[in-house]
């Protein structure tokens, strides 16, 4: 029987990333220590944060994605998903492909970021993911919710297989984070019986094909029952342009 912790499901060694490392990830003080101005936000910043903050930490956006247009772009590429940041020792169902990536990269290349650091030797931020790969062309209908922010940062579409989860963590908690998070949540295993999207403190229901903003500041989890749970994860470059955009597409409002 294939290990599933050391193996992808045909065989091929994972390319298997150490479990985080807090005092190194998100040890905020110590970096604020040795380099306070990196930590220091700006008051582009704080404009941003605070106006951001109007809204819910999952909240619907006026975009929707054509899933039957979907299923048929993906479908060239149903043997080239990759698996997502398997973590040493850690049994995880999760595939991806990229979007926006690295200049060079190919859609089944390095998709997460610690993957990516790994790769380049050296800390990535989010906008140095700042080139679209073939995908991004031939998904079109994707392209009214990816070019309204173009340029982007990572952008990336995730799989979550059943028994795919995401651990409880926060993304770039501070101020000074580079970039917020949209996403859309493609196809019909995405409903509050196929996928749980747990975060400040309850489940959210999501609506299956709409984009959300999703204050991922925010300590959020997640966990697959069933296969195919598409996921469209897009990082916004954190420019007021684009925080009064995205306030201008609230499905409320």
């Amino acid at each position: 029987m294939t290990d599933l912790k050391k193996y992808d499901k045909n065989g091929k060694p994972l390319n298997l990333i150490p479990l985080a490392n807090r005092s190194w990830q998100a040890n905020y003080y110590e970096r604020w220590l040795e380099d306070p101005e990196s930590m220091e936000p700006t008051p582009e910043d704080i404009k941003c944060e605070l106006q951001l903050g109007a809204l819910d930490c999952v909240e619907p956006l006026d975009f929707n994605i054509d899933y039957g247009k979907f299923k048929k772009e993906i479908e060239s590429w149903k043997d080239r998903w990759v698996p997502y940041l398997r973590r040493e020792g850690v049994s995880n169902d999760r595939e991806a492909l990229l979007l926006v990536g690295m200049d060079g990269d190919e859609p089944d290349d390095y998709v997460s970021r610690p993957e990516a650091c790994k790769r380049a030797g050296r800390y990535l931020d989010e906008t140095e993911f700042n080139t679209q790969t073939s995908l991004y062309a031939e998904l079109s209908c994707l392209h009214d919710l990816l070019n309204h922010f173009s340029p982007l940062g990572r952008t990336m579409l995730i799989k979550s297989n059943r028994g795919g989860w995401f651990p409880p963590h926060k993304d770039d908690p501070m101020l000074t984070r580079s970039c917020f998070r949209i996403a859309a949540f493609i196809g019909p295993n995405v409903d509050h019986e196929s996928f749980e999207w747990y975060m400040d403190g309850r489940q959210w229901n999501i609506r299956a094909n709409r984009a959300y903003y999703i204050d991922t500041r925010k300590t959020h989890r997640t966990y697959s029952w069933s296969q195919d749970s598409y996921h469209l994860i897009m990082n916004i470059p954190k420019t007021w342009e684009n925080v009064v955009k995205v306030m201008s597409i609230t499905k409320f409002f």
